[in-house]
C-alpha cells in the first residue's frame, strides 16, 4: 500500500493505492482534513486510467508525409518539442507560448512551473486553473457546515 494524494483537484484528498483482488491497482480513501476519509468519483476511479487499452505510454510524432502518428523515442520527441517552442518564440515572441497548470499541482510543482514559464520560456502567459475551476470548492470549504476539524476513523 502506498499513501498519496488524488491528482485531480486542489483539495488534494488523501488516498492509498493498493493491489486489488485481481492484482490491478486500486485507489482507496484515506483520512485527511480535506476529504474526511472520502473520495469523489474521479478519485475512486483514478487508478483505472492506468490500464485502459488505448492509454498512450510512448511518445508519438506526426509524420511529415501522410500525417500519421508514429511511435518514437523520448529524446526525439523532446527535441521536437524544444525545436518547435524555439521556432514559435522566434516567429511571434515569447508570449506566443503559454503554460497552463492544473488545480492538482502541489505548491512546489506550481512554483517550478512558474519558474519554467518565466525563465526557460521567458513567457508571462501562465495560468494555474485555480481562478475559475476551484472557486466553487473554495466557497464550499468556507461554508459554516464545512469540515469540523476531526477525521473519521478508518
Amino acid at each position: 500500500m502506498t499513501t498519496t494524494h488524488c491528482p485531480y483537484c486542489a483539495l488534494q484528498c488523501a488516498m492509498s493505492l493498493e493491489s486489488g483482488p485481481d492484482g490491478r491497482l486500486a485507489a482507496r480513501p484515506a483520512p485527511f482534513p480535506t476529504n474526511r476519509g472520502g473520495l469523489c468519483r474521479k478519485g475512486w476511479t483514478s487508478a483505472e486510467l492506468l490500464t485502459v487499452p488505448d492509454r498512450l505510454t510512448r511518445p508519438l510524432l506526426r509524420e511529415r508525409r501522410g500525417g500519421e502518428l508514429v511511435e518514437t523515442d523520448w529524446d526525439t520527441a523532446l527535441d521536437h518539442v524544444a525545436e518547435r517552442l524555439a521556432s514559435l518564440r522566434a516567429e511571434s515572441g515569447p508570449d506566443a507560448v503559454a503554460v497552463f497548470g492544473g488545480g492538482g499541482l502541489t505548491n512546489e510543482k506550481s512554483y517550478a512551473l512558474g519558474k519554467f514559464a518565466r525563465l526557460a520560456l521567458a513567457s508571462s502567459q501562465i495560468d494555474y486553473n485555480g481562478r475559475f475551476c476551484m472557486s466553487s470548492a473554495a466557497a464550499a470549504a468556507r461554508a459554516p457546515s464545512a469540515w469540523t476539524g476531526a477525521c473519521p476513523s478508518p
